[in-house]
């Protein structure tokens, strides 16, 4: 086999193999044959014997009985087990590559491989790991093609290289714009660990909470189109403390369905929503972040739930990251509250939280002023620290971080302005989610990090609720250039490539007809256009277009002497011949010889073909008329 031909046949084993790698979901001991790929291409580049067949044999026999140990023991996952078991293959397929065939085994598994791949990760070296297989594939298929028509050293396959490796990277370009995305992947498997979010959750403790503030780890990304809007992710309400503990009761949920993609909680005017467009991480909660009042939410699914407070919530709880489109609008122009004795309620023992209360505020004429009174008391006189003491027995933590330590985290705010609120009979609740976030200019969306969880307090107040944030501001946090160039190339690929949707194909479409037609609107008449029509216009176009080329190519790519051959070896097949369209000139000849057909003619046709096509002849007058003569049988 040739080297170029060995060296391609390494790569495509390797790139096939480091997909899976980095995926970061095998089991490192099933990735330890994977270090025989070393040893065993290098023996294959320089031209080593392969290893025995029994050798070879025995040790595929031994790998089949542990893939099923391997799936129903070790991992418990029968596609892993797959993926262990392609590595395995492809290191004993590196001592036992025999002829020029074998190669094709190969490259198979690497496609296997980085299939696998893609289920079980959405990283964006796959994008640059698929950009190498497919072109290292295409040289693989016409390499092998020649070396089978035994004329690889006869022709030049550089230019049809570049020609059919050019097509393909466009026709997949159409196709991936073309064809919807299978949500979850083809076996429902692209799954990824989620993050506990440990200030968040449906109780929430005081000893845990600052835990979460140290982690950068990122939570979400979001697109907002006002980015004047105050950017308090709202997560989840809380209403029952305990005294040392929060949660939510008002669980009872209702269903909220959908209507041509999109969930509607309530009417709004257009102009005054807010429209955010969020791709989270994979999330231990089903909980839905948004900013303001949700009024509308495009999502996956076909229903969404609502509890009694107004939490939206997914059905389950989805391992892997996904994007969802809300629509909000500001607090001053909220529904009205439904007044709910949860909002007033108060744990025993808090008389010295009141008593401050009536002193800090008692006096104010409105429940707007007795707010902004406890508000502006929190941020002033006590301070922000992640760090906090064990409190003392005997004592609550918020009765310590008033008047002892005078010191604490915003969940220690928020719950000692809510206790002092409700103390003077002003419905309040606890809202824990995600404050703030960092702009990443390359790519126009805000980052939100764990560490950007955060509590504060919605107040009842003249028919609305009300946000107030009592915690004081902790320094800005800034992340480097770099770090923001690269998100923002993840967030692309996840933008663009993992989380291209149908609305993503119509927008692309319309933005490729719009400068060439706009189609006039009709007054009371909606046009919609659906995306399967989209999807079978552009294939339809697209097979269409390459029908065109190919049937025009076909008709000039092929010099007089191939079409005289092409015809001859249509001829055998008609006879009965067994030809196909990679069948080489040496097997039609034997198969012409085989139906009877004149030999001396047919060895003498094969072989002027065989010298102008791959020898260099030139074909004159004479030898034209010798070839179309013997072609005609005379």
């Amino acid at each position: 086999m040739p080297k170029l031909y060995k060296s391609i046949t390494a790569l495509l084993a390797f790139t096939g193999c480091i997909s899976l790698v980095i995926t970061g979901e095998l089991n490192p001991v099933f990735l330890l044959p994977g270090i025989a790929l070393i040893p065993g291409y290098w023996r294959f580049l320089k031209g080593r014997p392969p290893l025995p067949r029994w050798l070879i044999g025995s040790l595929s026999l031994v790998e089949v009985v542990i893939v099923f140990f391997d799936a129903f023991i070790v991992s418990g996952d029968f596609l892993i087990a797959i993926a262990h078991m392609t590595i395995v293959f492809q290191a004993l397929k590196s001592f036992d590559l025999r002829e020029p065939w074998d190669p094709l085994q190969v490259f198979f598994m690497s496609l296997l491989q980085l299939i696998i791949t893609s289920e079980l990760t959405l990283s964006i070296a796959v994008g640059g790991i698929f950009i190498v297989f497919l072109f290292a594939m295409i040289v693989a298929i016409v390499l092998s093609h020649f070396i089978k028509e035994g004329t690889l050293h006869k022709v030049e396959f550089k230019k049809p290289l570049v020609f059919i490796s050019l097509f393909a990277f466009i026709a997949t370009s159409v196709f991936f714009v073309s064809i919807p995305r299978a949500k979850g992947g083809l076996w429902g498997r692209r799954t990824e660990k989620g993050i506990t979010f440990v200030g968040f959750s449906e109780k929430v403790d005081f000893g845990s909470f600052g835990n979460a503030l140290i982690d950068s780890t990122i939570a979400m990304r979001a697109e907002v189109s006002d980015k004047r809007l105050p950017l308090y992710w709202k997560g989840i309400t809380l209403d029952y403390f305990d005294g040392f503990s929060w949660k939510n009761t008002l669980r009872k949920k209702k269903r909220i369905f959908s209507k041509a993609g999109k969930f509607t909680i309530r009417y709004a005017k257009p102009e005054k929503l807010t429209i955010q467009k969020i791709f989270i991480e994979p999330m231990d909660t089903a909980v839905l972040f948004g900013l303001g009042e949700i009024v509308a939410i495009e999502s996956i699914g076909r229903v969404l739930y609502m509890d009694e407070a107004g939490i939206l919530l997914l059905p389950a709880k989805i391992n892997r990251r996904f994007s969802y489109t809300v629509y909000s609008i500001p607090y001053s122009r909220a529904s009205p509250v439904e007044s709910k004795p949860e909002y007033l309620q108060i744990p025993d023992g808090i008389e010295k939280i009141a008593a401050l209360a009536q002193q800090v505020a008692g006096k104010a004429d409105t429940a707007l002023a007795k707010a902004k009174l406890i508000e502006a008391f929190l941020r002033t006189n006590y301070k922000y620290s992640l760090t906090t003491k064990p409190t003392p027995e005997g004592i609550t933590p918020i009765e310590d971080f008033l008047f002892n330590s005078k010191e604490g985290f915003c969940e220690h705010y928020a719950t000692a302005m809510v206790l002092m609120l409700r103390s003077l009979g002003i419905p309040a609740r606890i809202v824990t989610g995600f404050l703030g976030g960092e702009e990443n200019s390359y790519a126009d969306y805000i980052i939100v990090r764990q560490s950007n969880a955060h509590s504060w307090v919605e107040a009842a107040i003249d028919g609305t609720w009300r946000r107030f944030d009592p915690t004081p501001a902790g320094p800005p946090k800034m992340a480097s250039l770099l770090f923001l160039y690269l998100d923002a190339m993840k967030m692309n690929w996840y933008r663009y490539i993992i989380g291209f949707s149908s609305r993503d194909q119509i927008m692309l479409l319309r933005s490729l007809t719009m400068p060439v037609f706009k189609m006039p609107e009709i007054p009371g008449i909606k046009i919609t256009v659906r995306p399967v029509f989209i999807v079978i216009a552009i294939a339809a176009f697209t097979t269409l277009t390459v029908v065109f080329i190919l049937k025009i190519s076909r008709l000039k790519r092929y010099p007089p002497e191939t079409k005289l051959y092409l015809k001859f070896k249509d001829r055998v097949r008609k006879k009965g011949g067994k030809v196909s369209p990679s069948s080489t000139p040496s097997e039609v000849m034997h198969e012409a010889y085989r139906l009877k057909m004149n030999p001396d003619a047919v060895s003498e046709f094969i072989g002027i073909y065989k010298e102008i096509r791959f020898g260099g002849r030139k074909m004159d007058s004479r030898i034209k008329d010798k070839y179309k003569s013997l072609f005609s049988g005379r």
